[in-house]
């Protein structure tokens, strides 16, 4: 936990709870001098064995937090992460009485099952058809789908157990589960099994998954925040697949969709956003656009910002999202501005393999310094380290994340030139 300094009247006090490697990287760098920025909770997400214990209790870590941080000036609170990053953010932020979204609708729209409940009542029109089903029960029993359907964990990250399934043969294999991992899968999630039980109904557990209706087209994500109860998109960025896969190649803007499809999508996220309760905080909705039907589909809703996404905007729009989610901790106006940025094309690239290997050799400090220099403004991020294999960290069905890079150019042929050229600079070794 950061040590407190006393208070100064010139930078509002901002706790970061859970910080991850994009807001260390992102926010120390870019926003120290505006703000007086405090972090705490690393433990629950550098050492995970504090956070899958049997004797970790999330609401006596928010009254912990709570008690540590009541009258130390705090202006903000702030959680960038999936889980527990935002969720443990609105709880501690709503007992110090700050802005933060209210914890019901972060709970609720981290939960795919719960969420699709929410999307069907404010935007039916693109919700797919879904249903919740139980992993560890025997074959489904599917009431309103039929086979081939896509499921997925109702809490998971990363598409991890993401797949299509064409019978109940198939789904059996895919939520299959050793002994050991059911336990682990069951313990990561007690905390926010605890949440659902305070903020649902409780019907649909965690460890739970959900089937939908197959969804067809471009995939994308439309970024925005909600401030004051008005909800504000900011952008549309393009998620290209491998192909024949689920596993995200790139993610590029500005998005190549028409138009009036990117309007209708915003107009998507503004009634689901203002409508789910959702407020004083960044969003990002994964949408399907099909040309075939020429609709727009919710993929799912992630109450919080997109850190991998921050620096694209500020390259095309001039504006760094963490900045508005600065604003919104602290209850200041959001300076939003659809101005042009200094780069016409921008993309965040994940660099993968589709079979697993060990990692011999990822890039030094030097080796990604001499990146930097040559191109200025390249954020890079190793996600593996020598001696480990790529399959001792969570990864998608079927292919190992090893980096991500994200640039951006004066064209789009110029940003995949950059690419190219970062992409050998890099020293990666595997065998």
């Amino acid at each position: 936990m950061t040590a407190v300094s006393p208070l100064s009247p010139a930078r509002p006090r901002v706790l970061v709870l859970c910080p991850g490697p994009w807001d260390k990287q992102a926010l120390g760098a870019r926003f120290d001098t505006r703000y007086e920025l405090l972090y705490a909770g690393e433990e629950l997400i550098e050492t995970p064995s504090l956070w899958d214990g049997v004797r970790f209790n999330v609401f006596r870590w928010v009254d912990q937090t709570v008690k540590a941080w009541r009258g130390q000036g705090l202006a903000g609170v702030v959680g960038t992460g999936d889980y527990p990053g935002c969720m443990l953010a609105s709880l501690v932020g709503e007992q110090l009485g700050l802005p933060v979204p209210p914890p019901a609708a972060v709970v609720q729209l981290s939960h795919k099952y719960y969420s699709r409940c929410i999307q069907q009542k404010l935007v039916p029109e693109a919700t797919p058809g879904f249903e919740p089903l139980d992993p560890f029960g025997g074959p489904p029993k599917l009431q309103r789908l039929g086979y081939p359907l896509f499921i997925k964990p109702v809490k998971g990250t990363m598409s991890i157990r993401a797949q299509r399934v064409h019978s109940a043969g198939e789904f059996r294999q895919a939520v299959h589960f050793s002994w050991r991992e059911r336990l682990a899968k069951h313990l990561l999630l007690r905390p926010f099994q605890h949440l659902l039980e305070r903020y649902t109904d409780g019907k649909v557990p965690a460890w739970h998954f959900i089937g939908e209706a197959l969804l067809e087209g471009t995939q994308v994500t439309v970024d925005g925040f909600v401030e004051r109860g008005r909800a504000v998109v900011m952008g549309i960025v393009d998620s290209v697949m491998y192909p024949g896969t689920i596993s995200f190649q790139r993610f590029e803007s500005p998005s190549g969709l028409p138009g009036p499809v990117q309007e209708r999508m915003r107009q998507v996220a503004v009634r689901l956003m203002e409508g789910s309760g959702f407020n004083h905080a960044c969003f990002n909705i994964e949408m399907f656009y099909d040309p075939a039907q020429d609709r727009v589909s919710v993929i799912e809703v992630n109450p919080r910002m997109s850190y991998q996404f921050a620096d694209l905007y500020e390259r095309l729009a001039g504006m760094n999202t963490y900045e508005a989610q600065l604003a919104l901790a602290v209850g200041q106006p959001v300076p939003w501005r659809a101005a042009s940025g200094q780069a016409g094309a921008a993309a965040s690239f994940v660099l993968r393999r589709f079979s697993d290997a060990r990692v011999d050799q990822v890039p030094s400090a030097e080796e990604i310094a001499q990146v930097k220099e040559r191109f200025p403004g390249t954020i890079i991020q190793v996600l593996c380290a020598p001696g480990e294999r790529l399959s001792d960290h969570d990864q998608d069905v079927g292919s190992y994340r090893y980096g991500i890079i994200n640039l951006g150019a004066p064209s789009r042929d110029e940003l995949f030139e950059r690419y190219q050229q970062v992409e050998r600079m890099l020293p990666f070794r595997f065998s």
